[in-house]
């Protein structure tokens, strides 16, 4: 049995609830220091990768409320709007998670080479993979936004 709208919702809104703490836990941590970064000095590229990571989980809960008829177009365009802003997420995204197919040239994105995949830099809150830029206030800003389109959609509900 198909859930209600309104469990689909209030799944979704939970779903990216933490998925936002996450993203924000992310944030932070990239803007500190860290116990462990004397031993491990690449903690923050994997924390940057987490940030990608924790970004596409959220836009993938808000998703969920697509399934709601009375939602679909004001999620839509609450999800383009978040995709105008991290244009490159869904492929960063998909780098980190299938690292292996890329590490040997076996990537679904042939433009992106194993070469690519350790190279990268950060100039502040500017985070430089792939080719690709990703300043982490702005990507925050973009998941509170997102988020909170979410939430307003409760009253499409009523």
């Amino acid at each position: 049995m198909k859930p209600s709208d309104a469990a689909t919702y209030e799944r979704a809104r939970r779903l990216a609830n933490l998925a936002l703490w996450t993203v924000a836990l992310q944030r932070r941590r990239l803007d500190s220091t860290e116990p462990e970064d004397k031993e491990f000095p690449l903690r923050m590229w994997m924390d940057f990768h987490f940030f990608v990571v924790a970004l596409s989980r959220l836009r993938r809960s808000v998703a969920l409320a697509l399934k709601i008829g009375a939602l679909k177009s004001k999620m839509k365009d609450a999800l383009w709007d978040f995709d105008l802003s991290l244009p490159h997420l869904k492929i960063m995204r998909d780098v980190a998670e299938h690292i292996d197919d890329y590490a040997i040239d076996a990537g679904r994105i042939p433009t992106i080479s194993r070469k690519s995949l350790e190279i990268s830099s950060r100039n502040g809150g500017t985070w430089q993979w792939l080719g690709f830029a990703t300043n982490t206030e702005s990507a925050f800003v973009a998941a509170i936004r997102l988020f909170d389109a979410l939430k307003s959609a409760s009253n499409d509900l009523r």
